[in-house]
């Protein structure tokens, strides 16, 4: 019953962390709005496509006229659109560093509490999910090669541990069997 308890236990702390660490950097790091770069009543504009969106009843000038103002309206979109895309994909770069930081500053925290194993698998999965989080959020803004060193990083870092963890069981075990 114990280990069962130790597995829901260890779950359970990883969800919590995990959720929490998100929610703070949501706090002291809010993502970009859409509305904080495209005004909403742009959003509401129709859009016109050609002379065939035009109603029966009126001019082909009037019809050119408002196609001109629709092709006002697409470039502030598009200009909105992209200034938007950009802050996101800014916003993501960082995010993947800072969840990559958080991530491995929690493994490590989980290797000095290896003795208690509920706790320290708990903590080492919120870690590991955290730092692949930042990895999915910031893919499309961060650039390959710092991935790629962020990457090596952190996993020499996880193998590390986890080597540094297996010797110290292996000694638990061959203590006992003396």
């Amino acid at each position: 019953m114990s280990k069962v308890l130790n597995v829901v236990f260890g779950i359970g702390i990883a969800v919590v962390i995990y959720i929490l660490v998100l929610l703070g950097i949501q706090a002291f790091y809010p993502a970009p709005q859409y509305q904080d770069f495209c005004n909403q009543t742009l959003s509401s504009t129709p859009y016109i496509s050609g002379y065939d969106s035009c109603a029966d009843n009126i001019t082909v000038g009037t019809c050119r006229a408002s196609m001109k103002v629709d092709n006002v309206y697409n470039k502030e979109m598009q200009k909105c659109s992209t200034e938007f895309d950009n802050a996101n994909k800014t916003y993501g770069k960082n995010l993947f560093i800072i969840t990559s930081i958080i991530g491995v500053i929690i493994i490590l925290i989980a290797f000095f509490l290896s003795s208690i194993a509920s706790i320290s698998a708990g903590i080492t999965i919120s870690g590991i999910v955290l730092i692949s989080f930042g990895f999915i959020r910031g893919w499309q803004g961060t650039d390959d090669r710092l991935k790629f060193v962020v990457g090596l990083i952190v996993a020499a870092i996880i193998i590390f541990l986890a080597i540094k963890v297996n010797k110290r069981t292996e000694k638990k075990i061959t203590k006992k069997k003396k």
